[in-house]
């Protein structure tokens, strides 16, 4: 049985909308005519949207934006943030099927920052969502480095060398573009024990229908170093997964 919708608040979310996007140009009669609500019922909704704070009257008849806009702004979810909720499920889920933790992040200001982590075991990881790490040393970065412009690369790569975490980071610059070209070449990159000695990583670029990397999706291993039969099948979980959150948001929302 289908759910019948609300005719009213329809009206109102069109209203808003349409006060949102003129900007306090024309008056309440205009837009309403412009969306073709009876004066009368447009009224009603601005009085009403209004007091909970929505719109704000600048003059007569003539509405602004409210409090509450301005409150709900930050709010509303980025295109990467977005793709993040997208994911967060199903990489519990898989984090659970293997017992991995499992990342999502993107590229902010030379630093990845992580919006997702799933915990699919018992241990724990010093990762937290929000947090900051360094790209050159880890799976996520190295995808999301080897998809920068040349020219943005280049000035990332010329503020080294960079400091060793471990024996096995790579800190010499010519090293690590050499290595972001194998990423490039191979679509996947690997964190081995470059930020950690008991963790070893593996990351898959996330791409929109246009081929532009919005982020990285990994899975790291604590105190395990996973056989290639094992890389092979979550390498190939972790693309469908990839895959069916970006259809179902691109399919719903313009690139």
């Amino acid at each position: 049985m289908a759910t019948r919708q609300s005719s009213t608040l329809a009206k109102g979310l069109r209203l808003l909308q349409a006060i949102v996007a003129d900007g306090g140009r024309s008056t309440l009669g205009d837009v309403a005519a412009e969306q073709e609500i009876p004066l009368p019922t447009a009224y009603r909704l601005a009085v009403t949207l209004e007091a909970e704070g929505y719109l704000e009257r600048q003059s007569k008849g003539c509405y602004l934006p409210g409090r509450e806009i301005s409150r709900l702004m930050p709010l509303i979810l980025r295109p990467k943030d977005r793709i993040a909720v997208r994911l967060r499920r199903p990489m519990k889920v898989l984090a659970a099927k293997y017992r991995v933790f499992m990342h999502f992040g993107v590229l902010e200001d030379g630093m990845v920052t992580y919006l997702v982590k799933e915990n699919g075991g018992v241990l724990e990881l010093f990762t937290e969502e929000r947090m900051q790490l360094e790209a050159y040393c880890s799976g996520i970065g190295k995808i999301l480095l080897a998809a920068m412009p040349e020219e943005e690369l280049q000035a990332y790569l010329s503020t080294g060398p960079f400091p060793a975490l471990t024996a096995r980071t790579l800190t010499d610059p010519v090293a690590i573009r050499n290595e972001l070209a194998a990423v490039r070449e191979d679509g996947v990159a690997f964190d081995r024990f470059e930020i950690r000695d008991d963790i070893f990583c593996m990351a898959l670029p996330v791409a929109d229908p246009k081929g532009i990397v919005i982020g990285g999706l990994s899975v790291s291993f604590l105190d395990e170093i996973p056989d290639a039969l094992k890389l092979a099948s979550l390498r190939r979980s972790m693309t469908g997964l990839i895959k069916s959150a970006l259809r179902k948001e691109f399919t719903t929302n313009e690139v």
